[in-house]
């Protein structure tokens, strides 16, 4: 049986319960797969946003370069 630490309490709890015994959270294994998800899509937003940035900035300056 998995255990994962309620985000709440930080006590093992399964990852197929569904409320933690300690302190009554819901679903507490959701949370850690809910989280990752969000990092994740924080930084694609954010590699997006240095990519754009380099496109806009970046790409014209070395295209003058080689038109001379």
């Amino acid at each position: 049986m998995a255990l994962v630490a309620c985000p709440t309490c930080e006590k093992q709890v399964s990852k197929r319960a569904l409320a933690c015994p300690g302190c009554g959270e819901p679903d507490p294994a959701r949370y850690h797969s809910r989280n990752t998800w969000l990092g994740r899509l924080f930084w694609l937003a954010v590699w997006a946003a240095i990519g754009a940035l380099v496109w806009i900035k970046v790409v014209p300056l070395v295209m003058d370069v080689f038109k001379q």
